[in-house]
């Protein structure tokens, strides 16, 4: 694995978007079902909430009609439940590949094997968390949600630190929720209790310390540089498990890596892109609502 991303970070080079796929109108699109809903918003809700995927409200007969070009919540929950039905077709079975033993061993009431932190994690608690100490070139959003497994913050805090020795003028990156002190439930969020999961935000051509989504400022070279530091940890034991982005975000990081020389097998190890929303391959996944920050799973 190691041979495989060693190359991730080579030469500056431009990349530019490659053309959408077109959908022939004779292939038929998977008709949705209450189930798929459900299920739907069961798999929205192992990563970051269920808010923005409540069922649609009965429209109002006084309420203004919205203007037809713009982007409403609404739209976006649309959007949302959309991904994430395409999302749940593919999983056999289902949810295996999002979810991990945390969630899928919760049913049966026991982690065989799991240990430490791991074993507390699947009760809602985390074991020996240790909190994301302040540091050069990062925000923390909420000091009090930064708590987490000593290797993550190891790892959150070398990646940093390699982007900030290959790039030492870049800005402040933010760093989102990892877990609370104790694990546990944590609000907005399905996961996050056991100390493995922390949201990363994006590099701009400015100082960034709030997510922010990923448009003409997006610094593609600093970001790819972040999530190959994050790609290399994926051979350890404990190191990165799965990386949610959005789709769309994959395919600028994974034009410009392709522009710049990566080779295609270690473009097809770490992207989804260009194999669809629903695609089981590649550590990067496409996952609703992270077109503003990764959200990086470590392994137990």
């Amino acid at each position: 694995m190691r041979g495989v991303l060693a190359c991730l970070l080579v030469a500056r080079i431009a990349g530019a978007d490659t053309p959408k796929p077109v959908r022939h109108a004779s292939t038929p699109r998977p008709r949705a079902t209450d189930s798929d809903d459900a299920k739907a918003r069961a798999a929205l809700a192992v990563i970051d909430g269920t808010a923005r995927v409540d069922e649609p409200r009965k429209p109002d007969p006084l309420a203004r009609k919205p203007d037809p070009g713009a982007r409403t919540d609404r739209t976006r929950a649309d959007e949302d439940r959309s991904d994430a039905r395409a999302i749940v077709r593919g999983l056999k079975p289902w949810r295996a590949t999002i979810l991990d033993r945390e969630y899928s061993a919760s049913s049966r009431g026991s982690l065989d094997g799991a240990r430490g932190s791991l074993d507390s994690a699947s009760r809602g608690g985390l074991d020996d968390a240790e909190q994301l100490a302040p540091g050069d070139g990062y925000h923390i959003r909420r000091p009090t949600r930064a708590y987490g497994a000593p290797c993550v913050v190891e790892y959150l805090q070398g990646a940093v630190a390699e982007v900030r020795a290959l790039y030492p003028d870049v800005p402040t990156l933010a760093i989102g929720d990892l877990s609370a002190e104790h694990g546990g439930a944590l609000a907005g969020h399905v996961s996050h209790r056991g100390g493995r999961d922390v949201d990363v935000g994006f590099y701009f051509h400015h100082a960034a310390r709030d997510f922010e989504d990923a448009g003409k400022d997006l610094d593609l070279e600093a970001t790819w540089a972040l999530l190959a530091a994050f790609a290399r940890t994926a051979d350890r034991d404990d190191g990165v498990q799965i990386i949610f982005l959005d789709y769309a975000v994959q395919k600028r990081l994974y034009t410009f890596a392709k522009a710049r020389g990566t080779p295609d097998d270690e473009l097809a190890f770490l992207f989804q892109y260009p194999a669809g929303k629903g695609a089981q391959t590649g550590l990067v996944r496409h996952w609703p609502n992270h077109a503003n920050h990764f959200h990086v799973r470590f392994k137990r």
